[in-house]
């Protein structure tokens, strides 16, 4: 009873600065494995002497290894605590981003970035599951916008900060300060961050496929679940035809273009940030229906717009940014309300919402590059699509909540 109780207490902290600061840097360390870097990729290819498809593996092989440890990591931090995963994934990051920079083929750095994708999913999966071991709504979505926050500046200054750092270092030498800033992590957890999941708490009696069958067979949690994915999807499927769109359609440098890209991250970045006091006067379910409704009538307007005429760049740039605010509108409660509707462990919860969240993304962002790369037409009918899904998913919740 009095373990109970402080649980309890202990979930209506207020979440602090630093421990937001905290996660939002174990969150990172993916993204910024990703897109730091992305500018190296050439002279990477004329390192291995192979050309760009060779290069890209490596970006796909860390998207795996990020996906597939998900789940694993998340039963382990239930059954051991979070702080063990957490630890033992951060020492992989740190050894896989060394065996990086020591690569002698192509072939070594792309099982080094499955590894090194492993070992940042620790952070990811972890810090979802410790949000939810210690609150729930209104201060877990607080605590989940702000590292949003630190995990969306990643994509805007990491690609800008490896081409700046490139002038000065080798390739080799980014991946030697991803292993510095997993050691700083590392260091970081040891000292300064407490375990979220007492002994007490800890699933040790429950096997791992019945925790899994009851999260399967929760419609709450696959309902969140899959709005998180699509929401994740906008800006992942935008990304994956911008550089195509933009250049061949509206005639953009890559310099140009970038700027754009960082105007529509800057804008997500600002939404989520309203993200829980919109959630707290209207709900998680009012929230995303409104926002999800407000794409659908934006993309049905940009639809009339590409057949009646030719759309300018300032108007496809709008509606660029309103759907980038609105996908970081509905982030934080979709995550927030998958993670409260999980039954069972929280880690287990955490890594089957990265996994599918990844795996919807991936399906989106494959769709994407079968569509011609040059027009505004198809890629505004799969966005709108994927928020006019999202809506049907919340009435189908909607109507299991009445029934």
């Amino acid at each position: 009873m009095a373990a109970t109780m402080e649980a309890t207490a202990d979930r209506q902290d207020e979440p602090g600065l630093a421990l937001g600061i905290a996660f939002g840097f174990l969150s990172s360390l993916g993204p910024l494995a990703i897109d730091l870097y992305l500018p190296a990729m050439p002279g990477m290819a004329r390192s291995f002497a192979v050309d760009t498809g060779g290069i890209q593996r490596t970006l796909s092989a860390f998207f795996l290894g990020l996906a597939l440890a998900q789940i694993p990591l998340g039963t382990l931090g239930d059954i051991y605590g979070r702080r063990r995963p957490l630890l033992g994934g951060l020492a992989l990051f740190i050894l896989a981003s060394i065996a990086c920079a020591a690569a002698t083929s192509l072939d070594q750095l792309i099982l080094c970035r499955f590894l090194q994708g492993m070992g940042a999913c620790a952070g990811t999966s972890s810090v979802r599951a410790m949000i939810r071991d210690r609150f729930s709504g209104h201060r877990a979505a607080r605590l989940m916008a702000f590292t949003f926050l630190i995990i969306g500046i990643s994509p805007v200054l990491a690609p800008l900060a490896g081409s700046i750092l490139l002038q000065i270092l080798p390739w080799r030498g980014l991946f030697a300060l991803l292993a510095g800033g997993g050691g700083i992590a590392l260091l970081a957890v040891l000292l300064f961050l407490p375990e979220t999941l007492p002994a007490e708490r800890r699933l040790h009696r429950l096997p791992m496929l019945a925790s899994y069958r009851q999260l399967l067979t929760s419609p709450a949690f696959l309902g969140w679940t899959m709005v998180a994915g699509l929401g994740t999807t906008i800006p992942f499927a935008f990304v994956t035809a911008a550089p195509f769109l933009y250049t061949q359609g509206f005639g953009l440098t890559a310099h140009q273009y970038s700027l754009l890209l960082a105007l529509n991250a800057g804008t997500s970045i600002i939404a989520t940030q309203f993200a829980p006091t919109m959630m707290r006067r209207l709900g998680a379910g009012r929230l995303v229906t409104l926002a999800a409704s407000v794409a659908i009538a934006a993309s049905l307007l940009m639809t009339l717009a590409t057949v009646s005429l030719l759309v300018s760049l300032p108007l496809f740039q709008l509606y660029a940014m309103l759907l980038f605010a609105l996908a970081g509108l509905i982030l934080t409660p979709a995550a927030i309300s998958a993670l409260d509707a999980a039954a069972g462990g929280a880690g287990a919860a955490a890594g089957l919402l990265g996994t599918l969240q990844l795996a919807i993304t991936a399906l989106a962002s494959g769709a994407v590059s079968l569509l011609p790369s040059m027009a505004v037409l198809p890629l505004t009918l799969l966005l709108g699509g994927s928020f006019a899904l999202m809506a049907l998913v919340m009435l189908a919740l909607g109507r299991q909540r009445a029934g």
